[in-house]
């Protein structure tokens, strides 16, 4: 069975993580890990590469995905900073087939 999740990294390429909201339950969690902003899209500043992974690792406690993509995704940066050593274990990979169409991975 696939997971679910109810919100993804949607960009974490420079200093500053954005994470989508599928719905509104993880707002509250994600607020109190610093995150701001209003509607769907969240932000926080990440202050280095070992600040990001341990925002990363919170958000993959939350069960937050990271996208797929091109050039640099929030997948291809989580990778990056676990084989750097500074993050460990599985993240769930989300990855867009078309419109409101995904599939969801534990890489």
């Amino acid at each position: 069975m696939e997971p679910s999740v109810s919100a993804y990294v949607q960009r974490a390429d420079g200093d500053t993580v954005q994470v989508m909201l599928l719905d509104d339950g993880p707002r509250t969690a994600l607020r109190a890990l610093g995150f701001r902003g209003d509607g769907p899209a969240l932000q926080r500043d990440t202050d280095g590469d070992a600040d990001k992974a341990q925002l990363f690792l919170a958000l993959t406690v939350l069960g937050i995905a990271f996208a797929a993509g091109r050039e640099w995704s929030p997948a291809e940066v989580f990778a990056w900073l676990r084989e750097r050593g500074l993050l460990a274990g599985p993240f769930l990979r989300i990855a867009w087939l078309g419109p409101a169409q995904f599939q969801i991975t534990r890489q």
